[in-house]
């Protein structure tokens, strides 16, 4: 199978056999860095990863944001369901526990909103209200 196949099949594949692909590219890239196919293979997973991200994508208020990912501290929101650049962020500063609930904080630009939420909805919303508000980076 070509290179140009296997990439025309991202779509369809699962995610972690992607990040497996990505990772075994890596790999590749790291015993020849000017591997043609690994490099080519790498951008095109990014590129995929990007667009299911996009495609991913759920409007909480008026703002966009992007699906939580528990493996990944920090995920965005944005103007519009196809912008490219975020307005605001959820960062996950802890681990949940018994007594500490509240671990998520939302930062729009260089201002973090006020407290801290324990669910990912609650974050969401109130950034989204924020927005609304009339607070921009």
């Amino acid at each position: 199978m070509g290179i140009n196949e296997i990439i025309s099949g991202f779509p369809d594949e699962p995610m972690t056999a992607l990040k497996n692909r990505l990772s075994n590219a890596h790999r590749l890239l790291a015993r020849d860095p000017y591997h043609e196919d690994a490099t080519r293979l790498c951008s095109a997973i990014v590129d995929e990863f990007s667009r299911r991200k996009m495609a991913a994508r759920k409007q909480v208020g008026v703002l966009w944001w992007e699906p939580h990912d528990p493996d990944v501290p920090e995920f965005f929101a944005y103007e519009a369901a196809d912008s490219k650049a975020p307005v605001a962020a959820i960062f996950k500063s802890n681990t949940h526990t018994g007594t500490r609930k509240e671990v998520y904080s939302v930062r729009i630009g260089d201002h973090s909103l006020p407290g801290q939420f324990s669910e990912v909805a609650m974050a969401r919303k109130a950034g989204s209200e924020a927005w609304e508000n009339g607070l921009r980076p």
